[in-house]
């Protein structure tokens, strides 16, 4: 089953951004979302969202090629 295999792919990875997940089983980035919120209630996994400041170099907008990570989106495994 397609939700077991993103559980086992989590705990297998340990810690995976979002977009690997989808690209990994070849889902919109929704689907895979919605899956790992299954597992998020269940307490298998956890969501972090990481800040943009972490990622901007310049601390200007729009100046650096970074500013697509904003909102970036990891799951762990707990």
């Amino acid at each position: 089953m397609l939700i077991t295999s993103i559980r086992d792919y989590v705990q297998l990875k340990g810690r995976v951004p979002l977009q690997d997940v989808a690209r990994h089983f070849r889902l919109p980035e929704s689907a895979a979302e919605q899956m790992l919120g299954f597992w998020i209630k269940k307490g298998m996994i956890k969501l972090i969202v990481q800040d943009q400041l972490l990622f901007c170099q310049t601390n200007k907008c729009h100046s650096c090629s970074n500013c697509h990570l904003a909102g970036n989106v990891e799951y762990v495994w707990v």
